[in-house]
Order: C-alpha cells, then sequence, then structure tokens
C-alpha cells in the first residue's frame, strides 16, 4: 500500500496561531485566493492562476488540536497532467501538538500517493507552502502564491 504525502515540523507559535492560520488566515501562507473556513460544513475554496482550484469542505474541527479539508472540487490545470482531478475524494488532514514553546504540526494528505500524476507537483507544492506556513506563523509575513 503506498504512502500518502505527509509532513511534520515544529513552529514557535501556539497552537491556537496554528489553528487561526489554517481558517481564517490561508491567504497569507497558501494562495491570496483563498476563502476563510472554520466550522465543519465551511467551504474552503483556494485558486492558483486562472484554472486551478480546489474546494474543501470542513470535515472536523477540534479547535487548537485538529482539522480536517474533505476535497470536493478538484481542477488542477496543468498540460501535463493527464487527470486534473486527482485531489478530489482525498482528505488533508491537520494535527496540532502543543509542546513547552512550540506547536508541532502533523500534515496528512490522505490519499495523495506516489502512483498519481499529480504527486511530484503536488509534493514539491506542499513542501514550499509548508515552508510558506510556518514563515508566516514564525515571521508573519509568508510566501503565499499571488
Amino acid at each position: 500500500m503506498e504512502q500518502s504525502f505527509n509532513s511534520n515540523f515544529t513552529v514557535a507559535a501556539k497552537p491556537s496561531t496554528v489553528y487561526n492560520a489554517l481558517t481564517n488566515d490561508v491567504c497569507k501562507w497558501w494562495t491570496e485566493q483563498a476563502t476563510c473556513a472554520c466550522n465543519v460544513g465551511d467551504l474552503l475554496n483556494v485558486r492558483f492562476e486562472d484554472n486551478t482550484h480546489w474546494v474543501m469542505t470542513i470535515a472536523e474541527a477540534s479547535p487548537c488540536q485538529s482539522l480536517v479539508w474533505h476535497v470536493t472540487e478538484a481542477f488542477h490545470d496543468l498540460h501535463n497532467l493527464p487527470n486534473k482531478d486527482e485531489w478530489l475524494g482525498t482528505n488533508i488532514i491537520w494535527r496540532l501538538t502543543e509542546q513547552k514553546f512550540s506547536t508541532q504540526i502533523s500534515l496528512l494528505h490522505d490519499g495523495l500517493i506516489p502512483s498519481l500524476s499529480c504527486y511530484p507537483i503536488c509534493r514539491d507544492g506542499w513542501q514550499h507552502y509548508l515552508n510558506s506556513l510556518k514563515k508566516y506563523l514564525e515571521s508573519g509575513q509568508g510566501d503565499p502564491y499571488h
């Protein structure tokens, strides 16, 4: 069985600050073309370029602890990708663990597996935007797509 993309890292920020970045401030670290989504059932819309976009429903929300985005719409508009909707039905699972002066962030993109055509691009994208999230949380300035 293939392993889904995952990443774990620690930031010098409180879980409440991290949770706020994942619900209210997605536009400050992922893409400037993002909506806010805080509660179960809310829709998070993210857009890149003209056509690439994802819509995610908040499936689970435990403030300062965990958040699950369920991808309900997916269109990755890159000419070299044969399947534009590979994120459809995947879950992006965030877990936050408070430490003494920091928070450990665990991201599992359940369903984003190496056999998908988008995997190399998406893995590199996640790594870039997770670095942007860390930068945003620790300095107040992320590197979102604009």
